[in-house]
Parts: structure tokens; sequence; C-alpha cells
């Protein structure tokens, strides 16, 4: 993967996060990094720092990065799908 389309991701991946942030403010307890969070843990199915190196977008692979994006994308017409991911998270995190 090349740098402008690392870079271009990365972009998307903020944009995605804060609008989803706005969409659900009034509704989650969920702030820009916990979609983060639900996307980079439900991408690779474990804790995300436990299979890639920190940060995420800078150590993912290609697949990984796309992938984190698509289900952000998914999270803004599907919350039942983001709340079950969220769950999962949890439990990849023990909490």
């Amino acid at each position: 993967m090349n740098f402008e389309n690392r870079t271009s991701i990365k972009n998307e991946i903020i944009r995605l996060s804060n609008l989803l942030d706005l969409k659900f403010a009034t509704e989650l307890n969920f702030r820009n990094h916990c979609y983060l969070r639900i996307a980079y843990d439900n991408s690779v199915n474990n804790k995300w720092d436990n299979v890639i190196a920190k940060p995420f977008i800078k150590n993912a692979n290609e697949e990984q990065l796309n992938n984190a994006v698509f289900l952000l994308n998914k999270y803004t017409s599907d919350k039942e799908l983001l709340l079950k991911h969220n769950l999962e998270s949890l439990a990849f995190r023990k909490k």
C-alpha cells in the first residue's frame, strides 16, 4: 500500500468515527475512539493491539484497514451490528 492510499484511508477512518460520534451522541455513551476500538477489534477478531503493533493505521495491512472502513461505514446504518460488535470487542478485552 502506498503512502497516499494509507493517508486517504486514515482520513476516511477519522471522518467515519467523527460521523458516528455525532450520529449517536444522544443515544450511546460512546465517543469517536470507541467506534475505532470496536471496528479495529472486529477487523482482527481480537483485541486489535494483540495482533497489530500500535498505531493501527500505520501497522495494519490493507485488508485490515479496508475492513475497518467497511465496518465503520456499516455502523452508520446498522446500530444493531454496532452494539453487537461492541459486546464482542468488550469480550475480547474481557470487560
